[in-house]
């Protein structure tokens, strides 16, 4: 309710450049917004690694992500698309750019299109509130009892298989895991690793922990969330109509 699903994200962008588009055509340029490609599944980090088939594949690392085909354009498309961007120079800042006698915006028509289609919705108070909820929760819940003994059952898993790590969040961490290419080792240990969390059922308590606090701490806030909820469905809403008519 408070945050978008990858899908949501990708509805919110497909109104973007439709309005994008509409906003090419103004000026008498065609605009075809890029097809993104298929998205990876998401990885969600939170809680360490999660999926034993990318943990064989990629041990600690994130799934490649394919890259977005890039649209060919004029150096007119260019210019009215991306406005003083385009032009890449401190010097552009009192320009007025103009596009066979009409004023091209300053972001150019994507710019333009993604900051008045999303400034309706903006919420900063809840989204802060939102944000602070979530980090808030995510440490508190590492505190409490039943997350440090599943810690522990975790640990004493790997140690089992010769792996000595206190918390998942150290396995991710590992310094050799964060660079160079993926070794056979990192690919066993991430293995290891979410064996261990599918045998002791470390993903299962640590989000219901974690779940129960948040709770509590809505109903503190229960008000400016309320707001951010209902801005994000109105959001989505108009996003969804921008499609229909496209």
């Amino acid at each position: 309710m408070y945050s978008y699903s990858d899908a949501d994200y990708e509805v919110i962008r497909s109104a973007e450049q439709i309005l994008t588009r509409d906003c090419m055509k103004d000026f008498g340029l065609t605009y075809r917004p890029t097809k993104n490609p298929t998205p990876t599944a998401a990885q969600d980090r939170r809680y360490g690694i999660t999926d034993m088939d990318g943990a064989a594949r990629y041990g600690y690392r994130m799934p490649p992500q394919q890259d977005t085909p890039e649209a060919k354009l004029t150096k007119d498309q260019i210019k009215v698309l991306y406005g003083k961007r385009s032009l890449g120079a401190d010097s552009t800042k009192n320009l007025k750019l103009e596009y066979q006698g009409k004023k091209i915006p300053d972001d150019g028509c994507l710019g333009s299109a993604i900051l008045g289609f999303r400034k309706p919705y903006e919420d900063k108070a809840g989204a802060e509130v939102a944000s602070r909820i979530s980090t808030a929760s995510y440490e508190s819940s590492q505190k409490v009892p039943e997350v440090r003994s599943v810690f522990e059952k975790w640990s004493s898993c790997m140690k089992q298989k010769r792996y000595d790590y206190a918390s998942p969040m150290d396995a991710l961490e590992t310094p050799s895991f964060l660079q160079g290419k993926v070794s056979a080792n990192e690919k066993k240990t991430a293995v290891a690793d979410v064996s261990c969390k599918e045998r002791t059922g470390l993903l299962e308590v640590w989000f219901d922990a974690e779940s129960a606090i948040q709770k509590e701490m809505i109903k503190t806030d229960a008000k400016a969330l309320k707001k951010l909820g209902e801005l994000h469905r109105k959001k989505l809403s108009a996003a969804r109509k921008i499609l229909a008519d496209a």
